[in-house]
């Protein structure tokens, strides 16, 4: 298709980008609220593809890091991605992605993240399987069973504390691989509601933090029952600080029958309740690419008990930077990826994404035929190196 991507331009220009993109994803057009988005979007950040004078297509990425290994890895995250549906079809999606990568690179986004209306569009230009966003359910009086810790003081949470709730998220944020390095920007469409979210948190023993805190909103349900519990985001470390916010949560079970959350299927919940007595309700897997494949193994963590050196060959024809032969060495928590080895696993975009945040094992991927090796010791190495719990993420964007 005769497309041309580049930037908008004009003003005029942006309010077509955000009326397409409104109606690519069934929202009302408000004219006040695109009036104001247009005062704040950064429009270095948008492209737009135009077949002739008509707007085709458009995709904008937001600034996050996320964590993997215990280090935040530069990360461009694309919302939203839309195509006019009578220009659908023609390959415009995975040619206004594509284009965002040089200019990703040049900002240091090593990796990009998204969650897929269509898997195969995005495997096409290089993403992967990269973690959970799973929607849980459980019955209110079921978390009631917890042990309940003693000792602990639970207080309700207002404005003058945002910044001990940030620090706290970031503590926690960098023990799950797959969590969001949550930029100003992103704080503030958090936070975007607060008077009509609930937040609770515990002090640490020195009172000048918190060691946890719970945020949730109410949401209507069918009578008789008033409402049930959405929890937004649970942030504890500690397993008594973890129980003690679960029961105040469940204190509302008299009203609120059930109780839904974010949280990958092997959950640290599940090991504490007594039974398996929540219920998935709802998943995708959000996915990830290498734009910077260099810079992306020099930014994340590794387990500071493996040290090993495999021989990659990386084909990859959308960031041509990216392809060719490396050698990855891991040593003291640290990756580095250097020109040069033999080439001993081939590995693909989409399965290094994969491979890279831990979400499928090297052995998983060469049984899928999207990694290519004789050697077992290396796969093994590899397994080894990106090995850790489910990567999973709360925020949709």
């Amino acid at each position: 298709m005769d497309a041309a991507i580049r930037a908008p331009e004009t003003d005029d220009e942006w309010r077509e980008v955000h009326d397409l993109w409104s109606r690519a994803f069934s929202t009302r057009i408000d004219h006040a609220k695109r009036e104001e988005w247009l005062t704040k979007v950064d429009r270095s950040r948008g492209l737009a593809a135009y077949v002739g004078s008509d707007l085709a297509a458009a995709a904008f990425v937001r600034p996050f890091g996320q964590y993997f290994g215990g280090r935040a890895v530069p990360m461009g995250g694309f919302s939203p991605v839309a195509v006019a549906p009578e220009h659908r079809g023609r390959g415009l999606g995975s040619r206004i992605t594509a284009a965002h990568y040089p200019s990703m690179r040049e900002r240091g986004e090593a990796i990009a993240t998204l969650y897929p209306a269509s898997t195969q569009l995005y495997r096409g230009v290089g993403f992967g399987l990269g973690g959970e966003y799973a929607h849980q359910r459980i019955a209110s009086r079921d978390l009631q069973r917890l042990r309940r810790p003693t000792g602990l003081a639970v207080r309700r949470l207002g404005e003058a504390d945002l910044g001990s709730v940030k620090r706290c998220y970031a503590a926690n944020a960098a023990a799950r691989d797959g969590w969001v390095d949550r930029p100003e920007v992103w704080w503030d469409r958090v936070f975007e509601s607060i008077a009509e979210q609930h937040l609770y948190g515990i002090e640490a023993e020195d009172g000048q933090a918190l060691s946890g805190y719970v945020r949730y909103v109410h949401r209507p349900t069918k009578p008789p029952f008033n409402y049930t519990i959405e929890v937004q985001e649970l942030c504890a470390l500690d397993t008594d600080v973890l129980v003690t916010l679960w029961h105040l949560v469940a204190s509302s079970s008299t009203q609120a029958p059930s109780v839904t959350w974010i949280a990958p299927h092997d959950n640290e919940l599940l090991h504490l309740l007594p039974d398996q007595d929540f219920e998935p309700t709802g998943e995708i897997r959000w996915m990830v690419r290498l734009v910077d494949a260099h810079a992306a193994m020099a930014a994340r963590g590794f387990p500071e008990a493996v040290a090993a050196s495999v021989d990659l060959d990386l084909p990859d024809k959308y960031c041509e930077w990216n392809a060719g032969r490396w050698r990855l060495t891991i040593e003291g928590g640290r990756g580095v990826l250097q020109r040069g080895g033999e080439g001993t696993v081939s590995v693909g975009p989409p399965a290094l994404a994969s491979l890279f945040t831990g979400y499928a094992g090297a052995e998983v991927l060469r049984r899928a035929g999207l990694l290519a090796s004789s050697d077992d010791r290396a796969v093994a190495a590899l397994s080894a190196a990106f090995a850790g719990p489910t990567p999973w993420c709360a925020d949709f964007f």
